[in-house]
């Protein structure tokens, strides 16, 4: 990939993670295939993603709705260690209802309210 294509994904969302929509600096993106090379993926633009490192850790090998299962199943992950348990005890954490909803699909949702063609 060369420089223009790297500068095109970064612009995608506004230097946002495309996942968790965290600002990400430009030499700290990193690129992330949408549909994974892995499970028969495109090097092609519209496959890239702007990625922080730790949502392209996470996702890894996995396709979005993979990604999206392992996101929503961390708090049960979570409820296994003593920690979090004593940190709902105290109250210091609170559990709440969540859907997992990536940055570029609210991004996506704000353009067809604005009434943007992609």
């Amino acid at each position: 990939m060369n420089e223009r294509q790297r500068k095109q994904v970064y612009k995608k969302y506004n230097g946002r993670c495309a996942y968790c929509g965290q600002k990400i600096k430009y030499k700290d993106m990193q690129i992330d295939h949408i549909k994974p090379k892995y499970l028969g993926g495109k090097d092609e633009m519209e496959n890239y993603m702007p990625s922080c490192r730790a949502c392209n850790f996470y996702k890894a090998t996995f396709g979005l709705e993979d990604f999206r299962k392992r996101i929503k199943d961390i708090p049960r992950q979570l409820k296994k260690m003593f920690i979090y348990k004593l940190a709902l005890k105290y109250k210091i954490i609170k559990e709440t209802k969540y859907n997992v909803n990536f940055e570029f699909e609210r991004e996506n949702w704000k353009r067809v309210m604005k009434g943007e063609q992609e």
